[in-house]
């Protein structure tokens, strides 16, 4: 079911209705039976694989609150200290053996579904290259709706109670609402539980203020979506359907177009993610925070998914490098390379598998590979220059703060992460490497003055629409620059005549200027891919 539908606006409706006139301690119940009817509308055979995970981890987190609790019976019961603590070794071992049984079912069924054909292609190539007659056929997975998303935050959850970080829901009802909450199941954020579980039971009553600020998240979102991303992605679409007519100089125009399309429709549909959460009285994290004003891949990443981020870093990188067989690996290698290439080489394998998976998790493809890779080793490579850095800020002590040079860093990193992001758009890795050698090899600059942009099927009428759009945009990221809401500051900061026009005029935007309606071909927000 499409955020921007008028399908979803429908069952918005139905469901405050029904939640509404729900006994406040079983609103939650309402939600849950919302949310799985939400995930129905996708295709009622994909709830086998979200019901399977979420029994898988019923079961599995039971067995760790057994252990657990059998654990603290035992220690209870002498004192002992070094008994004490064999009895916790114990309890952990067995622990962790649940928590890996579920680890392999759970993304078991994320990698059938979404990497069992990419590992056929694959060994077909080699077979092919090895001139073996023979091939396997694919076996064309449907992917369920938010599989990698869902199965994130389960995976979470899970490594939460084996860490005894959370108690497990003793509810199976409560667990496969944490697990399927239906406005984030599609594209995130990626919640953890010791946080959502604070709003998601509780079952708050529907209010104005509540339903007027969340209804304020969503039309946001609708018009970041509507007016800017699906206003513009024709003409993405022209570019990258035949590349060897758009080199260059389209190469570049290219690569800022995508940016600004996948930055409004990705937050799009996070804002309506959590507008739409707010309403019914449910916190969920933010996942952005103004990342086209990094100064650095690094900091673009705490800015930029920032749910995802902090997953990859809590569950995967720290558990990583502070694991023995990564410590031992860090002491071989200080003996050998010495203290610092020896110390930091263990780090930056672990950064750069860590970002393998990143990318495989984005897709099946080696583009996503590639695009995870790169990422890697830009990061690896700023943390090797640090030093270099340390000193240039040493002999100009002004640079941290002048606006000049801070501005060419901004431009740096954004378009640095632009042509990073070039493998999200072409098809093919060595295609992609074409792409980007064109801006040296082929730029063309007077045959991109000549032809302009009247060969991409977009009229005079959407590039001022789009552009009156990024105008309101701008603006609001002006009101939100201090990491205030820009709710707070129009409620703050303007009496109510002129709060109520900028909300109208961003209302009458998206119903004038949005993207919809006859012959109009509705799109699904990117990030429902992964």
């Amino acid at each position: 079911m499409l955020f921007t539908s008028a399908y979803f606006l429908i069952f918005l409706l139905i469901l405050f209705a029904l939640y509404q006139f729900s006994p406040q301690r079983f609103r939650w119940v309402t939600l849950l039976l919302g949310s799985m009817a939400f995930y129905a509308f996708s295709g009622p055979v994909f709830l086998l694989y979200i019901l399977t995970t979420i029994a898988v981890t019923y079961v599995c987190t039971m067995g760790m609150r057994r252990v657990w609790a059998r654990c603290g019976q035992l220690s209870e019961s002498t004192e002992d200290k070094q008994q004490r603590k064999q009895y916790k070794a114990d309890a952990k071992a067995v622990s962790k053996r649940w928590l890996v049984s579920a680890l392999l079912i759970v993304l078991g069924l994320l990698a059938m579904v979404k990497y069992t054909d990419f590992v056929i292609q694959n060994t077909n190539s080699i077979l092919s290259a090895l001139r073996v007659e023979r091939s396997f056929g694919f076996m064309r997975f449907a992917l369920p709706m938010g599989i990698s998303f869902y199965t994130f935050q389960t995976v979470g959850y899970l490594v939460d109670v084996h860490r005894q970080k959370s108690m497990p829901l003793t509810n199976p009802f409560k667990l496969a609402l944490f697990v399927s909450f239906f406005p984030q199941v599609i594209q995130g954020p990626i919640s953890r539980f010791e946080t959502l579980s604070q709003t998601l039971y509780n079952g708050e009553p529907l209010s104005r203020p509540r339903l007027s600020r969340g209804g304020m998240r969503v039309l946001w979102g609708f018009f970041k979506k509507l007016v800017i991303a699906d206003r513009l992605w024709p003409a993405l679409a022209v570019l990258t359907a035949a590349p060897e007519d758009f080199m260059g100089a389209y190469y570049l125009l290219s690569i800022g177009l995508y940016a600004v399309i996948l930055f409004m429709d990705f937050t799009g549909g996070i804002d309506i993610a959590i507008g739409a959460a707010e309403m019914f009285g449910v916190k969920l994290p933010e996942n952005f925070n103004r990342p086209f004003y990094s100064r650095s891949i690094q900091e673009y990443w705490t800015r930029w998914h920032i749910t995802m981020y902090m997953w990859f870093k809590d569950y995967l990188f720290y558990p990583m490098t502070l694991s023995k067989g990564m410590l031992r690996a860090t002491k071989f290698a200080r003996k050998t390379l010495g203290d610092g290439l020896g110390k930091r080489l263990p780090v930056h394998v672990s950064l750069l598998f860590v970002w393998f998976l990143t990318g495989l998790w984005h897709g099946s493809t080696w583009n996503f590979i590639a695009w995870g890779l790169a990422n890697g080793i830009v990061i690896m490579v700023a943390q090797e220059m640090t030093p270099l850095k340390s000193r240039f800020h040493t002999y100009f002590t002004g640079a941290k703060t002048n606006r000049l040079f801070i501005a060419a860093q901004i431009f740096w990193t954004f378009w640095l992460m632009n042509m990073i992001r070039s493998f999200d758009i072409y098809a093919g890795v060595r295609n992609t490497f074409r792409m980007m050698a064109s801006i040296v090899t082929d730029f063309g600059l007077s045959g991109f003055l000549a032809r302009g942009v009247s060969e991409l099927t977009l009229y005079p009428s959407d590039y001022f629409a789009a552009g009156a759009g990024l105008f309101v945009v701008f603006w609001v990221s002006y009101l939100s620059r201090n990491g205030t809401d820009f709710r707070d500051r129009l409620a703050s900061d303007f009496r109510w005549p002129a709060r109520y026009a900028v909300i109208g005029v961003i209302l009458f935007m998206t119903i004038v200027l949005g993207a919809y309606g006859h012959g109009y071909d509705p799109r699904q927000f990117i990030y429902n891919q992964f």
